[in-house]
């Protein structure tokens, strides 16, 4: 069993590899998961955390804040399992994706995701257009 600093760790690793640079301070991942209203689903391989997946849970509506799988392990559809952990949510799904990222885009689509608007120069570190995708809740 992992303890939060070492969850927190592990999905710093996760987004330095992912990204080069962390978008996300170790701290901010920490405090994050210390929220009550967030949730962090994870994939192992070998006990080593290579995916994760976090989801804001807001009034009425639910955001996912951050998906990723390591560099190494991508391609093999565990995008997909973390996606899968959000089929039980009753709930409208929203999250922002770089308009650049279309095997991103492509899997939220496969999930029911719908783009819905555009926000200009959301992303820095290149500054790009965020692309605003929503799910609406399922019958």
């Amino acid at each position: 069993m992992r303890t939060l600093d070492e969850k927190a760790s592990a999905v710093y690793d996760i987004l330095s590899d992912v990204y080069d640079k962390s978008p996300w301070s170790e701290e901010q991942i920490l405090a994050d998961m210390q929220q009550d209203n967030v949730d962090y689903f994870f994939l192992e391989d070998e006990k080593e955390l290579i995916g994760f997946l976090s989801v804001q849970h807001l009034v009425g509506e639910v955001e996912i804040t951050n998906i990723a799988v390591r560099k190494s392990y991508q391609g093999q559809g565990l995008g997909a399992q973390l996606m899968a952990s959000l089929d039980d949510m009753d709930f409208p799904i929203f999250l922002e994706v770089r308009e650049s990222n279309k095997p991103a885009q492509a899997l939220y689509q496969k999930f029911g995701f719908e783009l819905v608007g555009k926000r200009k120069r959301y992303y820095h570190e290149p500054v790009e257009d965020a692309m605003i995708m929503k799910r609406e809740p399922r019958d």
